[in-house]
């Protein structure tokens, strides 16, 4: 499978920043950014944030989704019955960019956190 294309920085920063002002607005706790350039070879970011329930996961997706059409990224639509957000981890794949919406419950128990803890955290205010 080949890696998405590469945006320029300046793109790449503009995305990420309009991600974390969605999940700033709607409330979402432990906002994560991974940069996973240097520790994996096909994936550049991680966005991960942790909700209180599936209409915020549901609220937070929507959002997402709605102002990253303006990017033309390229995405796979990981669950096409919405059942995800009642799973208690949404997982939003645009390629270069994977936003994960979890519970506090799946958050701890998969502990992406942990798992790419080798991967730069990016701090956005």
């Amino acid at each position: 499978m080949t890696p998405a294309p590469k945006h320029p920085p300046q793109a790449t920063l503009e995305i990420l920043k309009t991600v974390h002002k969605i999940m700033t607005d709607k409330k979402c706790e432990e906002i994560a950014i991974l940069n996973l350039e240097a520790v994996h070879s096909y994936l550049s970011f991680f966005l991960i944030c942790t909700v209180n329930s599936a209409v915020q996961a549901n609220a937070v997706a929507r959002e997402i989704k709605k102002a990253l059409k303006g990017f033309k990224l390229p995405h796979k639509e990981t669950d096409k019955t919405g059942a995800s957000s009642s799973s208690g981890w949404t997982l939003l794949d645009y390629g270069e960019f994977i936003i994960h919406i979890m519970t506090p419950e799946k958050r701890e128990y998969y502990n992406l956190d942990r798992l790419w803890r080798d991967a730069e955290r990016i701090e956005l205010d």
